[in-house]
């Protein structure tokens, strides 16, 4: 018995002399790695603020370094303490990768990334609007793209069901019958449309095809490519602005359809995705949206119920639209997805895929 005693007594010692050396090995280890100071995925500043971040053992680095898309940005020489600030200014909104390398001597290097995204500086306003008169609308039309030039109103449909109902026409907007049209053929699925110096662009959903067509009798008169999908346009008079589903929107060349620039659409939450048919209006992009489980939302604001409102220079959203109380008032509960300002009238004509209404609305000043 005594035996067993001495054996316990003496491994109790041992585990006593050993244990905060043990303890303060795997200190040393923990010491030597570099970390974001938290468990998210992501850090959120707004346009033109400060990055503020703690680093997990940055004094004991011999430098820190900061990189912005595999771009040295700041870096810090024999840090003091784990707090660190960058300034962002000039840097647009949008979704990018920041890493923090930590330097331990000249061969040992730690490192942690995150994505950043650097959002609206101020929330957007919520407008209200007055209905001011219903209108037809032809309810076999899957409606993509919705447009009205010299006063006359233009519409795209989509070819859900594969069975050859792309198409461009002029409508007329007491019946919302067409005047005439122009349809592609299977398997051709028609998105947005715009109209710049008396020619209408549709592009396609994923075929990779924008169709030209006189906008006098709707021939088609050329026919442009472009890599990825296609979803909604508009133009300010120089350059088609073009959606593919995403937060980005792609600024074209009429002429060739070769990218000119990008900007991200971004509130002061977060990038805004699923953007959908477009229209432009004295600098801004009004949109719709649509809802896709694989682009969730990260602002709850931004929803199939909303028209936005985005600035066309930065991309920041100004404003949005509730439109639910018109999405109940459809014959069928399908997506909204047709914008179109009617100059004459200083009214948006708002209509859906299906839908056998067109509602023209008219935002209250008091909002603007």
């Amino acid at each position: 018995m005594k035996k067993s005693w001495i054996i316990l007594l003496a491994i109790a010692i041992v585990v006593g002399i050993t244990l905060p050396f043990i303890i303060n090995n795997d200190n040393e280890e923990i010491e030597e790695t570099i970390e974001f100071g938290f468990d998210n995925s992501y850090y959120t500043i707004q346009k033109e603020g400060k990055l503020t971040f703690r680093c997990k053992s940055a004094s004991v680095m011999d430098r820190i370094e900061l990189l912005i898309n595999d771009k040295l940005v700041q870096k810090w020489d024999k840090p003091k303490e784990n707090s660190f600030k960058a300034d962002l200014s000039g840097y647009p909104l949008g979704t990018y990768t920041i890493v923090i390398i930590g330097y331990k001597g000249k061969k040992d290097e730690y490192s942690d990334s995150r994505h950043l995204y650097i959002n609206a500086s101020s929330s957007p306003t919520l407008l209200t609007y007055t209905l001011k008169e219903s209108h037809p609308h032809d309810s076999r039309n899957f409606t993509q793209g919705y447009e009205f030039y010299n006063d006359k109103l233009f519409e795209s449909t989509g070819n859900p069901n594969n069975d050859g109902a792309t198409k461009i026409a002029q409508i007329d907007t007491k019946t919302g019958l067409s005047i005439r049209e122009q349809a592609q053929p299977n398997p051709i699925f028609g998105e947005g449309i715009t109209v710049l110096n008396n020619k209408i662009y549709q592009i396609s959903w994923q075929n990779g095809l924008c169709f030209v067509y006189d906008a006098n009798d709707l021939s088609q008169i050329d026919t442009l490519t472009y890599a990825g999908e296609g979803w909604g346009l508009c133009n300010d008079g120089k350059s088609i602005i073009m959606s593919d589903g995403t937060s980005q929107l792609t600024f074209r060349d009429p002429e060739t359809f070769e990218i000119i620039k990008t900007i991200n659409v971004h509130s002061d939450i977060g990038p805004v995705t699923n953007i959908n048919e477009l229209e432009f209006l004295d600098g801004q992009i009004w949109a719709n949206l649509w809802i896709s489980e694989q682009r969730m939302q990260m602002d709850s604001r931004m929803n199939l119920a909303k028209v936005i409102s985005i600035d066309a220079n930065n991309g920041e959203v100004l404003a949005y639209m509730d439109i639910m109380d018109l999405f109940n008032k459809s014959s069928r509960k399908n997506v909204p997805n047709g914008i179109a300002f009617r100059k004459s009238t200083n009214t948006f004509w708002l209509t859906g895929k299906y839908w056998n209404q067109v509602y023209e609305v008219e935002i209250d000043a008091k909002n603007i």
